[in-house]
């Protein structure tokens, strides 16, 4: 079974997304260019031409990959940065313990493939790869698990500080059963190996993820960068004093917004005043500003207006930008041309169209992330027994349900020919109304409504009595329902990776990069046991 669905033909994708994807006339203003081979180059073309900030970039690259050992590829893709007709095509995540959901691995592969493949189809520009390690996160929570199969496995502390900084000590009492586990699969040596490298040998957690997400794609030649760093920073005063001396995020993306609420559009993230946070003794707290004065909340610190672009120039580093400001920071220090990103990162990306315009900074091509739904022989075999289609895959459960019964049911109840007698019998009644008292009319409409509602609920009782004796087949499918959507959710947004690739190794990633449609917005269904096909 291989199936490829169109993401925007998925139910439950948000209306802004579908729409930008189906290229519709009402996201136009809100970006620049479409996916393409052509568009990419033109964008190559056009951010090269106003980059000035790569000297500093690699030099910095080169700072931070120094203690890696680099494959020849990484090495080329290094040394490449530094050509002036060298691009970035790039994706950004938190620091997820063990990477977290299957989408980490899925977003990565899908910018190494669309880089290939530029690299393959012209000679121009280089295209390089390249992760952005979300290190000034501070939503422990949110990355601080992953479910290996169906347990989950929690990091349990308290921590208050940008998630990049925070000691891995502890990580190996708290990783020691699933290490342990691991040794029973046919490929669970390497990935302990890869554990020790990384949980078990660095001490911050950007350190130990930087490691984990290289030795998983050091031969697809992946870079990273952490922008937590005064050296890029410095870069970025311009933006952040604009930001909270001028408010000009707030202004240009609030107008944006307004145009989207316009057209029904659900807002992603909704932008502050001021749009940066400001961190000092391990602490990350919002700034506010009042009557010129400029509060860090949470603390007793506050700042002059002068006193706080002082700070901006000589501490840069202790200025963080948050989920609106962190994409602009981005495409100011890369030469980027592309983002791959989920429906949600995609979706406030959208909101950001007028601000870059304002900054005069290139808007870059917005890809939405390639998505796969995994599936063995044996889970096949089922769906067939179970008449379940694969167009029915992302349906409401009870839908499907509905669906599948009335599929094996050898009686189907229709409901319709009953509301059609009762319609034409109730249009007779009124007009024998209209030719002695039209004061039956409101009467006779009132008795025809609860007819309907009547047949309604019978049509409710029926399928309730059916599905009850299909008891066997309902409870079949809900067993396979949990295997391959758990939690009720989509795979990819709750599995880890360390389950398929402690059974298939690197073969797992080499699977997924060769069923990615690095030009097109799909959600592959595969089976994993079945090989290249």
């Amino acid at each position: 079974m291989k199936n490829k669905i169109n993401i925007a033909d998925i139910p439950g994708i948000s209306s802004l997304i579908k729409d930008y994807i189906n290229k519709k006339e009402s996201t136009v203003p809100y970006y620049d260019r479409n996916l393409s081979k052509e568009s990419l180059l033109f964008q190559a073309k056009e951010k090269t031409s106003k980059y000035t900030n790569r000297e500093t970039l690699v030099k910095e690259m080169y700072t931070q990959l120094d203690r890696l050992e680099l494959s020849e590829k990484q090495k080329l893709n290094l040394k490449k940065l530094a050509d002036p007709n060298s691009v970035t095509i790039t994706t950004g995540h938190q620091l997820n313990l063990m990477t977290g959901p299957l989408y980490f691995i899925y977003k990565i592969l899908h910018v190494i493939k669309l880089c290939d493949s530029m690299n393959e189809s012209q000679d121009e520009y280089n295209f390089i790869p390249i992760f952005w390690m979300a290190t000034e996160d501070h939503d422990f929570e949110e990355i601080n698990h992953f479910y290996f199969k169906n347990e989950k496995i929690c990091w349990n502390e308290k921590h208050n500080d940008f998630v990049g900084e925070i000691s891995t000590l502890g990580l190996k009492e708290v990783l020691s059963g699933f290490y342990e586990e691991l040794k029973y699969y046919p490929h669970g040596k390497e990935l302990r190996k890869i554990i020790e490298k990384s949980y078990f040998s660095e001490p911050t957690l950007s350190d130990a993820t930087r490691i984990i997400v290289h030795e998983l794609f050091k031969e697809y030649g992946l870079l990273f960068i952490d922008a937590n760093s005064k050296t890029l920073k410095k870069l970025f005063t311009p933006y952040i004093k604009d930001d909270i001396k001028e408010k000009k995020s707030f202004h240009a993306i609030s107008k944006t917004i307004d145009k989207l609420k316009d057209k029904n559009y659900k807002i992603q993230v909704n932008p502050r005043k001021i749009n940066f946070f400001y961190h000092n003794n391990e602490e990350r707290n919002r700034i506010d500003e009042t009557n010129g004065r400029y509060y860090i909340l949470g603390s007793c610190k506050n700042f002059s207006e002068s006193e706080i672009l002082d700070e901006i120039d000589n501490k840069p580093e202790n200025f963080s930008p948050n989920a609106l400001m962190r994409p602009v920071y981005q495409e100011v220090l890369l030469p980027n041309v592309a983002y791959v990103g989920g429906n949600a990162e995609i979706a406030y990306w959208l909101e950001l169209k007028e601000y870059f315009m304002e900054q005069k900074i290139s808007f870059p091509i917005l890809i939405p992330r390639n998505s796969f739904l995994l599936t063995s022989t044996n889970q096949e075999k089922k769906m067939q027994r179970l008449h379940w289609e694969i167009t029915d895959l992302f349906h409401p459960k009870e839908s499907i349900i509905n669906s599948i019964v009335e599929k094996v049911s050898s009686y189907k109840f229709d409901v319709s020919k009953y509301e059609s007698r009762l319609e034409s019998i109730f249009k007779d009644l009124l007009n024998e109304s209209s030719n002695t008292d039209s004061s039956w009319k409101d009467m006779i409409l009132a008795q025809q409504k609860k007819q309907l509602n009547g047949l309604q609920k019978i049509e409710k009782r029926f399928y309730k009595a059916n599905r009850l004796k299909h008891k066997e087949i309902v409870l079949n499918f809900e067993s396979l329902y949990d295997e391959m959507f758990p939690n009720g959710t989509w795979q990819e947004r709750i599995l880890n990776f360390s389950y398929y690739y402690a059974i298939m190794g690197a073969e797992f990633l080499a699977r997924i990069y060769n069923e990615t449609s690095e030009f097109e917005n799909k959600l592959t269904v595969f089976n994993l046991e079945k090989g290249n096909k």
